[in-house]
């Protein structure tokens, strides 16, 4: 087994196609498979640009002829390494018309002791979602998350998004959130994780979490990220723990964990009742936080009010509303176009 995760970290395309066609794909695997993805942006465009191209084959599914090419595909992957390329080339034709693309990134396949939900929202949507052990997680506007609960662990996969997760002590089963190259394990805690393909960011509002790479043991007790009270930035993080009332951030394409402690953490927990709020923050941080809720892109086309100052708290549901009364308090215009809200400097500035 750490033979093929050891091939997927260190092999080409073609390896993790194989493994994703064999059937037997491990939990293990899935993991290295997700995490190379997420950490090698050429290596991801060829994965993605593969699946891609299998799935504009799904016609293919009820063409007899491509059954006879599964058997012969099948025979090919057991003919060792020296065969794989052409078994990719076969792989090109069949894959996804077998379903296979569907569920290759699902570690949980073939195991009938989890439960597995699903959660999405929209553009502007906020869901919550009450598990069986009690726990809550609040998924953020445009989120995505699978839920798995089996008896030994609780495990929650962050796609894409931001979620705050109330969580119910239970040591017998972590509850952990894998967002692709690090995890986030938590025991009786609430914390607010949000995931953009350039960096994590979770923030622990009650409680204590352990930072650590996916698949790893967050049994153990890790060291605290910050002893002495000061921000910190570490450029090899291994397994770390991070207190209430701090939070950490992490370059996904840097390896780097950056951790400090805000002013305030009303940011990161009330959003969920569709509220905002800024202290002395730039205007484009207002309006690029506001760009997460709204259908209709809000741009700055002025560089000089980029960096005005503002004080406010808002309300999500009410953008036009909010933006009008940014007019009043701030030297900007607010034209509304088809395709776009503008924000410029006031004509009397």
């Amino acid at each position: 087994m750490l033979n093929k995760v050891r091939e997927i970290i260190d092999g080409d395309v073609e390896h993790a196609l194989v493994r994703l066609w064999s059937g037997e794909l491990s939990e293990a695997e899935a993991a290295a498979i997700h995490a190379r993805a997420q950490e090698d942006p050429k290596y991801r465009e060829e994965l993605h640009g593969a699946m891609e191209d299998l799935a504009s084959m799904e016609a293919l599914a009820d063409d007899g002829d491509n059954r006879e090419i599964l058997r012969d595909f099948r025979r090919v992957l057991h003919r060792g390494r020296s065969k794989r390329r052409l078994a990719l080339g076969i792989a090109a034709s069949v894959l996804v018309a077998f379903g296979a693309a569907l569920t290759y990134f699902s570690p949980w396949s073939g195991s009938d002791s989890h439960r597995e939900e699903y959660l999405v929202t929209r553009v502007g949507e906020q869901k919550a979602l009450e598990l069986d052990d009690g726990s809550v997680v609040t998924l953020n506007t445009g989120g995505r998350l699978a839920v798995d609960y089996g008896g030994s662990a609780r495990r929650i996969v962050l796609e894409r998004g931001e979620a705050y997760f109330e969580v119910t002590e239970d040591p017998r089963r972590p509850f952990t959130v894998d967002l692709g190259v690090r995890s986030v394990t938590a025991v009786g805690t609430d914390f607010n994780v949000r995931k953009t393909p350039e960096r994590y960011q979770v923030a622990v509002v009650e409680g204590a979490v352990a930072l650590h790479a996916v698949g790893d043991d967050a049994a153990s007790s890790p060291p605290v990220v910050s002893v002495d009270g000061e921000a910190v930035r570490l450029a090899a993080p291994g397994k770390r723990r991070v207190d209430a009332g701090w939070v950490a951030e992490f370059d996904v394409s840097a390896g780097v964990l950056t951790v400090f402690r805000p002013d305030s953490m009303d940011r990161y927990r009330d959003w969920r009742s569709g509220m905002l709020s800024f202290y002395g923050e730039p205007l484009y941080q207002l309006v690029k936080e506001l760009n997460r809720y709204s259908h209709r892109e809000i741009r700055i086309e002025d560089p000089s009010v980029m960096e005005l100052s503002v004080y406010t708290a808002v309300s999500i549901h009410e953008i036009d509303a909010v933006l009008d009364g940014l007019t009043l308090v701030l030297p900007i215009e607010v034209t509304r176009h088809h395709d776009r809200i503008a924000v410029t400097a006031s004509a009397d500035d």
